[in-house]
């Protein structure tokens, strides 16, 4: 794949060719001035999108093309799932140096394209440009019935707070990559929840229809920090015991090493991609909803009357040094982040 031949409109076709969608969904694909969607009655449709950019979300020297490709469109799919939302198709805007390592764009082409094809969620359009560094976004779309989006101002008192999966895996990951490696299979698995994450995007949809959750979103930028974003829009206080919260395993061993706290990571990391919601009072047992959505679910806590995020550990008041991640904040200087 060598652009200087293949230029920017072989490189187009050459995607248009390897991508596929379902016409039923889609009347136009790639090759036009946008795509078309078929739009269907008594259906809401909500978008996101996210960004990667090269030295602030990821760095080449611990960065596989294929995991970076399948992680850019698996953050939107999350997106979209937090929503209650079935993801429909996605558009890719790509920027990349004219002297491209042809191994590396065929990677990254690859690993994108196969987690579309595994999420139903075909790639339908977008743009490529030259850039001094790489730059992605990836904008997704999805469908959710009409009035039943997951919002997150739809937290009621006495809801409980409930997530899936395992946290600070991603984190702990990240603090591996900037530090000495993985040194054990456990220590492996935590470089795939922040190289490869895997986010549960069918559990919002799932949660949606059946109408076992007033709210949720994704745990992107940390529990603490997500979960607050949640209490704001519903007007509470959310409560978490910190000791129910559901760690990745091997992190406690690999904070050990690393110097580092678990908890702190699982709180406050981010990247883990998991569901977090807000479950009515007296509906379904957490273990229920684990046989619903096939994927571990723990309760964490409740909402209450009042305001922010509260952690408690044995019954006493827990804090957190830092509440999670954001832009244009300071961040060490070494971090990938």
């Amino acid at each position: 794949m060598d652009l200087s031949k293949l230029g920017e409109f072989g490189l187009i076709e050459m995607i248009r060719r390897r991508a596929r969608f379902d016409r039923r969904v889609w009347r136009l694909g790639i090759g036009d001035d946008a795509a078309v969607l078929r739009a269907r009655p008594r259906e809401e449709l909500v978008f996101t999108t996210d960004a990667l950019v090269e030295d602030v979300h990821f760095r080449w020297r611990t960065t596989d093309a294929r995991a970076l490709g399948e992680k850019a469109l698996a953050v939107n799919l999350s997106d979209v799932g937090a929503m209650g939302a079935k993801a429909l198709g996605c558009l890719l805007t790509l920027g990349v140096p004219e002297d491209v390592a042809p191994a590396r764009l065929e990677g990254f082409l690859d690993g994108l394209l196969r987690c579309a094809r595994a999420s139903h969620c075909p790639l339908v359009g977008g743009d490529t440009v030259r850039a001094p560094i790489w730059l992605i976004s990836v904008s997704a779309v999805g469908a959710v019935a009409r009035g039943r989006a997951l919002l997150r101002s739809g937290a009621r008192a006495g809801d409980r707070i409930l997530v899936t999966g395992e946290l600070g895996g991603a984190a702990g990951g990240l603090a591996l990559l900037d530090g000495p490696g993985a040194a054990t299979p456990d220590e492996r698995r935590l470089l795939a929840r922040q190289l490869r994450p895997r986010p549960p995007f069918k559990a919002g949809a799932s949660l949606a229809r059946a109408r076992l959750a007033n709210a949720a979103i994704d745990v992107s930028d940390g529990l603490a920090q997500d979960l607050g974003h949640v209490a704001r829009a519903s007007g509470l206080a959310a409560h978490v015991e910190v000791e129910r919260v559901p760690l990745a395993r091997g992190l406690a061993r690999a904070a050990s090493r690393l110097g580092l706290d678990p908890l702190a990571l699982a709180l406050a990391g981010g990247e883990d991609y998991e569901l977090l919601f807000a479950a009515p009072r007296g509906g379904p047992t957490a273990a229920a909803y684990t046989r619903r959505l096939e994927r571990r679910v723990t309760e964490i806590g409740v909402f209450a009357r009042g305001r922010g995020v509260h952690f408690t550990r044995g019954g006493s008041p827990y804090g957190l040094a830092a509440a999670g991640f954001e832009h244009f904040k300071p961040v060490p200087p070494e971090s990938e982040k």
